[in-house]
């Protein structure tokens, strides 16, 4: 049971960073995986996010409005093993986003990932790690801010087309576990043309790097987690060039799950991104998150 729980822990962290950036949802989206013994799994979270600081800028300066946008997302993802070590996952958020009494929903980017568990634990060894990599493709079914009439209110994503890989290494020692995990992704040039813009978009790379670790006590566990996002310029590109600001920013994360048997369970997480991270060319919210799932084990 504590290994299902750590397995749910990774799994929720990883669902839960698709929309990271509290402004506009440019955080990749991360993959679902299948941690642990499961051979399917189906969960649904629901999140509210509430801006607490409106514009972090070029130069780090925060700056906040008297008016604050309010976001609120439903994530559905699913994992299936299709053979004995390979696995596959989607995920698609629905986004609604309120401001001065209006409301703003749709499709968020759609995630599909291919996952190889590389590091098996067949057998016990107290030094290595279970590790997991994976490819995922990003599909530009949300609106980016880019693409927003009305300053980035309606955005729902990117909006880019974009590959990535990445790793997730987790071990257990005793009631203590702990995780780590990298991610690399690159996106590619979009036209678009709206009322303030027409012209081209070329993004560039992306890194997405964190951990965690937590303590589990029969069905429950407290776990806590700090990840970091970067993602390099946005060029707009048209008679002049606008060469953009990179963008960064940190989720610090506290997290209860509790398992109700070995089919259901559920998980509550606080996450931060005024904390840490030294954040640049985003906003910055506090979520409050919580996922239901259904397994199915091997």
């Amino acid at each position: 049971m504590k290994l299902l729980l750590i397995i749910i822990f990774s799994w929720f962290l990883l669902s839960h960073e698709v929309y990271g950036a509290a402004c506009c949802g440019s955080a990749f989206a991360a993959p679902n995986l299948i941690a642990g013994d499961e051979k399917a799994r189906f969960s649904s979270t629901m999140s509210q996010t509430n801006i607490a600081i409106d514009n972090v800028d070029s130069r780090g300066v925060w700056r906040t409005q008297d008016d604050h946008q309010q976001i609120n997302t439903l994530q559905l993802s699913g994992a299936h093993i299709f053979a004995d070590r390979w696995q596959a996952g989607v995920s698609v958020p629905v986004i609604s986003r309120s401001y001065l009494g209006e409301t703003y929903s749709g499709v968020g980017d759609t995630a599909l990932n291919v996952g190889y568990e590389y590091l098996v634990d067949w057998d016990y060894n107290p030094y290595r790690p279970k590790g997991l990599a994976y490819l995922q493709v990003t599909l530009p079914t949300g609106k980016s801010r880019f693409e927003s009439d009305i300053g980035g209110v309606d955005s729902r994503g990117n909006g880019f087309w974009a590959i990535g890989i990445g790793s997730l290494l987790t071990k257990t020692l005793g009631a203590w576990d702990a995780f780590v995990l990298i991610d690399l992704h690159r996106s590619f040039d979009k036209n678009i043309q709206n009322d303030s813009f027409q012209g081209t978009l070329k993004p560039g790379y992306g890194a997405n790097w964190g951990g965690g670790f937590g303590y589990s006590v029969k069905d429950l566990r407290l776990g806590t987690s700090l990840t970091w996002f970067y993602e390099d310029p946005v060029q707009l590109e048209r008679d002049t060039i606008n060469p953009g600001s990179h963008e960064r920013f940190a989720n610090a994360s506290i997290t209860a799950s509790f398992m109700a048997d070995e089919e259901w369970s559920g998980t509550l997480t606080y996450t931060d991104q005024t904390w840490f991270g030294a954040p640049i060319n985003t906003s910055l919210g506090r979520i409050v998150s919580f996922q239901l799932a259904r397994s199915w084990l091997r």
